[in-house]
Formats: C-alpha cells, structure tokens, sequence
C-alpha cells in the first residue's frame, strides 16, 4: 500500500525531512541538470509544502549547499579510494583521471560545486569538505616536490589544469580536437596518454 501524504509527513517530523529535501534536490540536479532545478519541485519530490525548503534551509542557496558538500564527499570518495603509491608523478595521473570520470559520471553535482552564485561558499564546512577531496592531490605533491616548494602554488596549477579538462569535456569539446571522439572514448583511450606526456607534473 502506499504510504499517505500525512503519514510520511508525519515521518519527516521525527528527523527525516532535511535529508529528503537534500535528497530530491540532488536528483533533479541530477536528472536536469542545475537549471532545472527549484525549491516547488524539490517540495513536490519530497512530499511536503513548498515552504518546507526555505524553513528549514533559509533558501535555495541553504539546500543548494547542502548538495554541493555531498558533492565534495562523493568526489573526495573517488580521488583518495586508492591508497598512495611510492610513485607521486603516477599518483597525479590517477588522480587526474579520477577527477574527469567523477566530473562525468556526475556532471550536475560537479558544476554545482563551483557556482558561488548558487551556494555558500563562507559556509565553513565548504572549506573542510574541499580541503579532504583534494587532500590526495596535495600529498601527491608534496611527496614529488620535497619541501622547496610552494605547494599550494603547485596545486593551484593541477587543479586548474585537471579542472579545465574536465569542464571542457563536459562541455563536448573533445569532439572537435580528438577526431570525434565521446566523453567516455576520449577518456579513457586518450587522456591517460595526454596526462602521462603534457600534463604539468605528470611526467615520472
């Protein structure tokens, strides 16, 4: 039988309501893409009135957040799954290659987690979640560098560099520089081989 309207919000009294919100907001995202996103819909989805959102996140921005952070836990998932190698410059390469596959397999959280006019930036657990997700690129970095370096300079060009790739992928330009070829070709037959050559500290 399906549960009623008012049982199930009944349910969300007890606790389960903002991870529902945080929830249906992260599947339209998913299904639409950031565009189709909006607080009636992400309601509607989770079975509750369309001032349900904006009481319990403060607005859009609030639940938008919510989702990016998950984003960054998810990201964070992928690139430190493995543990490190005695190779750094082999290190940056899967990093690289885990960061496009994430970006591809979830291209609304993806660019969602960079849009500062959708979500909280100065919220302070934005910084923590970023700093985990890349922990494995800096560590990376710091085990090839040694400690003459500037790392946080070092990084800023990794994640510059992977970072562009991977919104120009999305963005389907891989196609007109590499013959034709889709997101998931170019991926996984020619960026390894770009990374192992071109890409700044790629190079064993």
């Amino acid at each position: 039988m399906q549960e009623s309207s008012s049982s199930a919000k009944a349910g969300y009294h007890h606790g389960n309501l903002k991870p529902a919100l945080v929830e249906a907001a992260d599947a339209i995202i998913r299904e639409k893409g950031i565009e189709g996103f909006s607080l009636r819909e992400a309601a509607r989805r989770a079975g509750v009135s369309i001032g349900a959102p904006a009481h319990h996140f403060g607005s859009a921005t609030g639940l938008l957040t919510e989702v990016a952070l998950l984003g960054y836990d998810s990201l964070g998932e992928a690139l430190n799954a493995d543990a490190p190698s005695d190779d750094p410059a082999h290190d940056l390469r899967r990093l690289a290659l885990a960061y496009v596959r994430f970006a591809l397999a979830h291209p609304g959280r993806f660019r969602l987690m960079f849009r500062p006019d959708l979500i909280n930036r100065d919220d302070a657990r934005y910084a923590e979640a970023s700093t985990r997700a890349l922990s494995g690129f800096a560590g990376a970095i710091g085990r090839r560098a040694g400690s003459g370096t500037d790392r946080m300079a070092d990084l800023f060009v990794v994640w510059s560099s992977i970072h562009g790739m991977a919104n120009l992928i999305l963005d389907g330009k891989a196609k007109y520089l590499f013959g034709g070829a889709t997101p998931d070709h170019f991926v996984e037959a020619i960026l390894p081989d770009l990374l192992a050559t071109d890409w700044p500290f790629g190079k064993a």
